[in-house]
């Protein structure tokens, strides 16, 4: 693998979870009652549906700028 497509994938990934540590911060700010009993009840797949609707809506905000 070259050096370009390593720092690429590394670019990506970066964003990715910059972008998922963004939508976790925001859905503690805004509800964090729910998050927290979710978390308690070990119901992680509705913790990253919620963080994917987050990025979902999103991105339809920006897009829409577009």
């Amino acid at each position: 693998m070259s050096a370009k497509v390593a720092l690429q994938l590394n670019a990506v990934l970066g964003l990715a979870s910059t972008a998922a540590a963004g939508a976790m911060i925001s859905m503690v700010l805004t509800n964090p009652m729910e998050l927290a009993s979710r978390i308690a009840e070990h119901e992680y797949g509705a913790v990253a549906m919620a963080v994917v609707h987050q990025l979902v809506g999103w991105l339809h905000v920006l897009l829409r700028f577009i």
